[in-house]
């Protein structure tokens, strides 16, 4: 034995040696893992299996976790004989096993249920009669041998009489089949693996011989064939599932395997073959075979086998086309053909033609001469053919409405020389005919430019073309021939009424309409006619499409145009027009009236919001209504993007019937100054379009307004300073900025209407600019000033000039033409002041005068503020 040590522990622990016999797998069920498991390792170095089971039957996967207890552990491999053994494990100890060295098998064996390689003792060869089974067979049949057992470690059975007594072809090469097996105690007959079989031709005519021999893989390939003595002896053996050194069947196209053995491959388990053919020369040829088993070169049993070559007729069948279409009751001819490429004549051979699908009420057929018609809408035929010969049956069939009917023509049974009635499962060939027929159908119908259909009647205004189609479908299944399309304007010609644009290909005729020359139409095929119609004069012209052919009938289909012609005008007036002030609204009117004799149907009224000329801007929308006369209804307006439409979108105008829209409209807050227009407009199912411009005129205005305190009041001679802070603001309203902006302050002067000279020193002037102060969001008042986070200190030289840094009196702000103020706009000055000495107390006044330009207009604008301090002395 080999001994290898795996683990950390040595061995403690192993038992004798059970017996050699083996369990086969079962569920497994894990034992159960407590804190009292054993570790089990084994030393595999020639890689046996290995498989541990439990007390109970159980296979144990998991060897690091094995519950205390014995177990029996089965050690095998393919070729060796199989070893078992039982152990005992204790708890809490670790287990480092070794493994058996196995012994190699010679000779036969057989493999149990468990795929376990069992050797053959001297015993069971000293008692082969009881020990085994051996079977030999030439073809299966129902009774006798029963094959499936063999994979079912069953006693397949002694093969019958008939099994062993079989008729070949001439020039195959028939095969025999043999099967040895073991029976065991336990009732199974197992597969043996290399046992022999002698196979001898005791009596022979026509040179019978083997032609090919099982070697059971015992030479490592196919050769060498062990036949001999004239190929009158073969010997074979047993095979084994899977092994690769397996022999083959033969395999020849000149001389084809003949197997009725039903083993359908040499590599099953305890299966063996031979095979025999005969010398070409001979048309028949028979042989009386002897089979003898041996196991480890002592003999079983023997079986013999009578072998007959003899000629056999081969029929074919064929049915010619496979397929045909035809019209309803128009018939097609099928052809069936029956061959003998056999060697033996076929006689009394049966032939059955019968519908196998379809309406049996409508199809037939004229059965063929040398048959007799059946109750399948087919014939029945009896003949013979020798080698060679074949017998043809034409015959038309027909059906009477459409669909496909398919029948099959059988060779059901025919007699075979030596081999008897043949009753072939496999000798038959269908056809299938399709009946079909064209179907036909017109439409005639006004279509728009896109090809999509308008309602009939059509009404359109005089002098206006109106498109027409006629559409002629096959919806049938069979091409409809000869279709001639013709269309003709009811009552004849018309002198207001005729084709304007003919359909391309055709002609017109007298009818104010057109003839179409002939055609063909496929199934499921559709040809259209495209073409327009007009009339001078109001009124209804119908005229109708029609067609005829060869084989699916007429139809006809009609339309009418109704010409009827609406006028639409359209007018819009805005109250008040000019003059208008930024938040100033105005009321446009938009009347769409029809002084046709016509309704205009579908008449959509839009207006699109004015638009300042030249520019963006666009007035605010308000509110809206219609009203429709003359029935009085009345809708509203609504509004997608600038564009206002009416709801309902459109509306039927009759004839003096008018729509008249209201709508109210504001100018908002800044809008520049200048013209808005906007458009009003109409579309219509039947009028046309049309459209007017109405316009306001918004004038310049520039909102201001100036603030002016001073923090400290009163002051002191000689003493206290004051800061007078003034605001000045640009109103939202407004529509133009301030440019040309100039501040004139007086300090000190005895006159709140006086701006110049003055008493008071200045100082310190300081100049804020804020584009976006804050306001009330109710009243719109600023509630920043020059602290707001959006107020920035402008500088003096840059945004704007002074006459003096400081001074007395007077003090100006120039500021530079570029700097402007906006709508919304705030701008802030802070200028210290005080009473110098020698100024006599009393009741001062300091003023502030405002001038700007409107950017729009270039109008002069003045603010002016008085801010009154009193002087007091200290």
């Amino acid at each position: 034995m080999l001994k290898t040590r795996i683990g950390m522990l040595a061995l403690t622990g192993m038992l004798a040696l059970a017996s050699c016999g083996s369990q086969g797998p079962s569920t497994v069920t894990q034992p159960p893992v407590n804190a009292t498991t054993v570790s089990v390792n084994f030393a595999n170095p020639n890689g046996y299996t290995i498989v541990v089971k439990d007390a109970a039957g159980n296979t144990v996967t998991n060897l690091a976790q094995v519950a205390p207890g014995t177990y029996t552990v089965t050690f095998s491999k393919g070729g060796f004989k199989t070893q078992t053994r039982t152990y005992t494990f204790v708890e809490g100890q670790n287990y480092n096993l070794e493994v058996p060295t196995l012994e190699a098998i010679s000779g036969a064996f057989f493999i149990n249920d468990q795929g376990q390689i069992i050797e053959i003792s001297k015993a069971d060869v000293d008692n082969a009669g009881s020990r085994f089974v051996f079977y030999a067979w030439l073809e299966n049949e129902q009774s006798g041998i029963y094959l499936p057992n063999i994979t079912n470690f069953t006693d397949p059975g002694q093969p019958s009489a008939g099994e062993q007594d079989e008729v070949a072809p001439t020039n195959t090469q028939n095969l025999a089949a043999g099967y040895v097996g073991y029976k065991a105690s336990d009732g199974k007959v197992y597969p043996v693996i290399g046992a022999s079989v002698r196979w001898d031709i005791l009596e022979q005519t026509g040179s019978v011989r083997f032609s090919a021999a099982d070697d059971g893989g015992n030479s490592g390939g196919v050769t060498p064939q062990y036949i001999s003595d004239n190929a009158m002896t073969a010997e074979t053996f047993t095979n084994r599932a899977g092994n690769p050194n397996n022999a083959r069947f033969p395999s020849s196209l000149q001389y084809p395997t003949y197997n009725r053995t039903g083993i359908g491959t040499p590599d099953t388990n305890g299966f063996t073959w031979t095979a025999l053919n005969h010398d070409p020369k001979f048309t028949t040829a028979t042989a009386r075979v002897r089979a003898v088993a041996y196991v480890n070169g002592t003999e079983i049993t023997k079986q013999w086998l009578n072998k007959t070559f003899a000629p056999s007729a081969k029929l074919t069948i064929s049915k010619d086309p496979a397929a045909q279409e035809t019209l309803v009751n128009e018939a097609k001819s099928f052809t069936v053909t029956v061959k003998n490429i056999g060697q033996g004549a076929a006689t009394n051979i049966k032939l059955n033609d019968k519908l196998m699908s379809g309406n049996a009420a409508a199809y037939g057929i004229t059965a063929p001469a040398n048959s007799t018609p059946n109750t399948t809408d087919g014939f029945d035929a009896s003949f013979d053919l020798a080698p060679g010969e074949s017998r043809t049956f034409t015959f038309p069939a027909q059906a009477s409405a459409t669909g496909v009917y398919c029948d099959m023509a059988t060779i059901t049974s025919f007699v075979n020389g030596a081999f008897g009635v043949q009753n072939p499962t496999d000798l038959n060939d269908s056809a299938c005919l399709t009946v079909r027929a064209p179907k036909l159908n017109i439409i005639k119908e006004f279509v728009d430019a896109a090809g999509n259909v308008i309602a009939d009647p059509q009404t359109v205004m005089a002098n206006t073309d109106a498109s027409v189609r006629v559409t002629v479908s096959n919806g049938g299944d069979a091409t409809a021939t000869g279709v001639v399309v013709t269309d003709n304007l009811n009552g004849g010609a018309s002198a207001p009424y005729s084709v304007s644009q003919l359909p391309t290909g055709t002609t017109a005729n007298a009818n104010d309409g057109f003839v179409a020359p002939a055609f063909d139409l496929a199934a499921g095929q559709t040809k259209s006619f495209l073409f327009k119609v007009r009339a001078s004069e109001d009124g209804k012209y119908c005229d109708t499409a029609s067609f005829t052919s060869r084989n699916a009938g007429t139809g006809m289909d009609d339309a009418c145009l109704i010409v009827a012609t609406p006028k639409l005008n359209i007018v819009k007036t805005n109250t008040p027009t000019d003059n208008l002030f930024p938040g100033r609204s105005y009321t446009s009117t938009i009347v769409v009236s029809n002084s046709g004799n016509a309704t205009a149907t579908n008449v959509a009224v839009k207006d699109l919001l004015g638009q300042l000329t030249g520019g963006t801007a666009v007035v605010n929308f308000g509110s809206g209504s219609f009203t429709v006369s003359p029935a009085g209804t009345t809708g509203t307006v609504g509004r997608s993007g600038n564009e206002i439409t009416t709801v309902p979108a459109t509306v039927d105008l009759p004839a003096g019937g008018n729509i008249t829209v209201t709508l109210t409209s504001t100018i908002p807050a800044g809008a520049t100054a200048g013209q808005y227009c906007d458009v009003a407009s109409f579309t219509s199912g039947n009028a046309g379009t049309g459209q007017t411009t109405a316009c306001v005129t918004v004038r310049a205005i520039l909102a201001e307004q100036l603030q002016m305190v001073d923090t400290v009041d009163p002051i002191t001679v000689a003493g206290t300073t004051t800061v007078y802070d003034g605001t000045y603001l640009i109103e939202t309203t407004s529509n133009e900025s301030a440019i040309n902006n100039k501040i004139n302050f007086a300090f000190g002067v005895t006159n709140p209407l006086q701006n110049s000279g003055g008493v008071f020193n200045f100082s310190n002037v300081r100049v804020y600019f804020d584009p976006t102060p804050v306001r009330d969001p109710q009243t719109g008042t600023v509630t920043s000033d020059y602290t707001s986070a959006t107020a920035v200190l402008l500088t003096n030289g840059t945004q704007y000039t002074t006459n003096a840094n400081s001074g007395t009196g007077q003090l100006t702000l120039t500021f530079t033409p570029s700097f402007a103020l906006s709508a919304g706009a705030a701008l802030y000055t802070r200028v210290d002041a005080m009473a110098p000495a020698g100024v006599n107390p009393d009741n001062y006044n300091s003023t502030v005068l405002w001038q700007n330009t409107g950017s729009k207009s270039g109008q002069l604008y003045q603010q002016y503020k008085s801010e009154s301090t009193t002087v007091i002395s200290k």
